[in-house]
């Protein structure tokens, strides 16, 4: 498959393709980073969100005023200068869009840390909510529909997401009535070569899961409509459909079986069968197992006005089908802990909680 020009690649110029656009903007960038000696110059640190291998989140309040932000900060010893510059500005540029997470403006470095900051969604992520069930079919639509026009909107300006999943959709409200994707780290343009992941992935297609390395693959949105299929299948059912799409995982040979059987039997595998045809044929589509044939994102919304078989008991379980946001602002300041933080790169100290913010460090 020929890689489509992006309608509008990332800097605006339509001569310009993503690849040399994205590098240009970098290197502008590189020269924009403000040096701190410690982000509490202009920040109040208020408590950690988050952590992973490279960095960790913050949620901190600006000292010259305004809404509290998700500070994401990435370890200078860990991550190279041109990956930190390339994550902010692909986020400054699609920050337009409601379903992608906004990225600030203000890139900043510390002795230890580069440093940004992104929009606060006080709900965490979307994993949070699926802690026993999935959500009522009304949230999962809601869910849908969101992620699909953000993906769309990347897709258009020839970038691929390549790390769809619930940990990385960040919720504003009880209702989703807003959800935005995050965690921009792995994003690249089209094309870009694609290695298989270093330790498998329930969320990885079955392309990437065949690799062996150094063998790579040419990035492509169907790489993303997979990820949006199995990030619906969460979102429904609080569960991955498998722990890998590669044989010999039995989950997955149940349904490529059921994919590649014709006629194709009319009874799906379990848990598959929960589902009604109309939330069934897009699943087909967004989880093709050819990369060729895959649906694009919007197919979601052909199938909202649908029945997906997910209402009844659920609904009742669940109450409202809602899960509450955090409140306050408390911890601000706590003590040494958050100058070790951000200063010293210190070991995790507190709370493990998952990541709330899309600014999930890689």
């Amino acid at each position: 498959m020929e890689p489509r020009a992006p309608e509008t690649p990332v800097d605006g110029d339509p001569e310009e393709d993503t690849a040399t656009a994205l590098q240009r903007l970098v290197e502008l960038t590189a020269a924009r980073v403000t040096p701190l000696r410690s982000l509490r110059v202009q920040y109040r640190l208020i408590r950690k969100l988050g952590s992973g291998s490279y960095g960790r989140v913050l949620l901190a309040r600006p000292r010259s005023g305004g809404p509290a932000v998700a500070l994401k900060l990435l370890r200078r010893d860990a991550v190279p200068r041109a990956t930190f510059l390339r994550e902010f500005c692909v986020g400054r540029c699609v920050s337009s869009h409601p379903g992608l997470l906004q990225t600030l403006a203000g890139p900043l470095q510390t002795p230890q840390h580069f440093a940004f900051c992104q929009e606060y969604a006080p709900c965490g992520d979307l994993s949070g909510m699926l802690q026993e069930q999935g959500l009522p079919e009304l949230l999962v639509k809601r869910v849908a529909a969101q992620l699909a026009g953000a993906l769309d909107f990347l897709h258009s300006r020839g970038l691929v997401h390549a790390d769809v999943k619930p940990d990385n959709v960040l919720v504003f409200d009880p209702a989703c009535s807003r959800v935005a994707l995050g965690d921009l780290g792995l994003t690249r343009p089209e094309g870009s070569p694609t290695p298989a992941p270093p330790v498998p992935l329930p969320t990885a297609p079955p392309e990437l899961c065949f690799l062996l390395p150094p063998a790579t693959l040419p990035l492509r949105p169907a790489l993303d409509s997979w990820g949006l299929g199995v990030l619906l299948f969460c979102t429904a059912t609080a569960s991955f459909p498998w722990d890998v799409a590669l044989a010999p995982d039995p989950e997955f040979e149940a349904f490529a079986s059921w994919m590649t059987s014709r006629p194709q039997p009319p009874q799906p595998p379990a848990p598959w069968d929960q589902f009604a045809p109309p939330a069934l044929a897009l699943f087909q589509g967004l989880l093709d197992l050819d990369p060729e044939t895959r649906s694009p994102p919007l197919a979601v919304l052909d199938a909202l006005g649908d029945n997906w078989g997910l209402e009844g008991d659920r609904e009742e379980a669940r109450g409202t089908g809602t899960a509450s946001c955090e409140e306050g602002e408390e911890a601000e300041e706590a003590g040494s802990s958050l100058e070790e933080w951000t200063d010293e790169d210190a070991h995790d100290k507190g709370s493990s909680r998952r990541m709330a913010t899309g600014g999930g460090a890689p």
